[in-house]
Order: C-alpha cells, then sequence, then structure tokens
C-alpha cells in the first residue's frame, strides 16, 4: 500500500482499525516495559547468584529457550512464571514478595518477643527460686537461734 493509499485510508469515511491498532501497540508497548524490568531484575539476579540461564531453567523446569525469551524482555510474563521467578531468585515481582517478607519479619518479631516473654518468665522462676532460698536459709537460721540448747 502506497503512501497517498493510506493516506485516502485514514481520511476516508470508512470505519477502520487503525484506532484499535494504535491502542494495541500502546497496550503491547506497556506490556514490554514491564516484561523487560522483570528481565533487569532477572539477569542482575543471575549473575549475583553466577547462575547461568540454564541453572535457572532447571530450578523453574522449564527449557533453557524459555528462560532465553525471559530475559530478553519480550514475552507476556504470566502470574505463575513470575511467582516461579520471585520465589527462586527472592526478588520483588509481585505484591506478594513484600507480604512475604512482611510475614517473616512479623514471625521473627513474634519469636523474639515469645523468646524475651519466655526469659523474663525464666527470670521470674529464677528470683523466686532465690527468695524461696534466702527464705529458707533465713528461717533456717532463726530456728538454729531459737531451738539452741544451751551449752
Amino acid at each position: 500500500m502506497t503512501n497517498k493509499e493510506k493516506f485516502l485510508t485514514l481520511v476516508s469515511n470508512e470505519k477502520t482499525s487503525t484506532l484499535e491498532n494504535a491502542k494495541e501497540r500502546i497496550r503491547n508497548r506497556a506490556m514490554l516495559r514491564e516484561s523487560q524490568k522483570i528481565a533487569l531484575k532477572v539477569l542482575v539476579k543471575l549473575d549475583e547468584l553466577g547462575w547461568s540461564q540454564k541453572d535457572l531453567a532447571r530450578e523453574m523446569k522449564v527449557k533453557p529457550q524459555q528462560v532465553n525469551k525471559m530475559v530478553q524482555g519480550k514475552v507476556n510474563f504470566t502470574i505463575d512464571t513470575q511467582i516461579k521467578l520471585q520465589d527462586i531468585l527472592n526478588i520483588p515481582i509481585l505484591a506478594t514478595y513484600y507480604e512475604k517478607q512482611f510475614k517473616e519479619i512479623e514471625e521473627l518479631i513474634l519469636n523474639f518477643a515469645s523468646s524475651r516473654i519466655y526469659e523474663a518468665e525464666e527470670m521470674n522462676q529464677i528470683q523466686n527460686l532465690n527468695n524461696l532460698y534466702e527464705n529458707s536459709v533465713h528461717i533456717y537460721k532463726k530456728s538454729e537461734i531459737e531451738y539452741k540448747l544451751p551449752a
């Protein structure tokens, strides 16, 4: 189709799919941008771990060619794939990553707090035993003085 024909199609009264095509390109552009961001995160993490794409493919139980497409940033990542990448590489992709991190931190805080409570209870028990011992010694000494037979 020549430029003149394209122009006439644009200005004609006939209904065309130009607007829909433009919207689709914009949607694809946004998806590709997100895919590229994920691909960059994956590549950086693979470098940090010293992993190859084959290593990642083995962990994900997919073919190396699929991982290659992912790291090129040209695929529409499914939620399942995003979750796999997030869990295997421990990188933030979805909001669930942060939810998981918060849960882990919350568990650590609760464990720490409960260990402190346990330590406090343990300290109370030690203090109670100490008090009991001191009272026993005091009673023993008092009884020794009161019931001491004259020499």
